[in-house]
């Protein structure tokens, strides 16, 4: 019986799932969720959350040039999807998420990204 449980794919074989295949990549997916999603915001995030029947939760991520130079953008979309990939199998299926990153998020450590992540996911009642 499925449990509605998300199980994200181990294409490696390293024992550690990834959000690959799980990803909002097309600019029609990311307006769709702007559109009709929910949204809850902090300091450094904001997270757009839309519900979908019988489908996959994907997450997409944004940070803006106001955030910093490349590095940084990519430290802190590294660090925000490794947040989500330890995250996303404590809710169901369906779920289309973006993570925006605010101009604060720059020089976040790990456990700072991960704390404001999991505020905003139970804000969002996803956990």
């Amino acid at each position: 019986m499925d449990s509605g449980r998300l199980t994200l794919p181990d294409p490696l074989g390293t024992g550690r799932a990834t959000l690959k295949g799980h990803r909002l990549r097309r600019n029609k997916d990311f307006r769709v969720v702007f559109h009709r999603g929910q949204s809850v915001a902090n300091r450094y995030f904001v997270l757009y959350v839309s519900k979908k029947e019988n489908a996959v939760t994907r997450a997409g991520f944004s940070v803006s040039k106001k955030v910093g130079n490349a590095v940084v953008r990519n430290r802190i979309k590294r660090l925000l999807r490794e947040v989500l990939r330890k995250q996303i199998n404590q809710f169901g299926t369906g779920y289309d998420l973006i993570v925006i990153a605010r101009k604060e998020a720059y020089g976040l450590t790990y456990v700072d990204v991960e704390r404001q992540v999991q505020q905003l996911l139970r804000r969002s009642k996803l956990l």
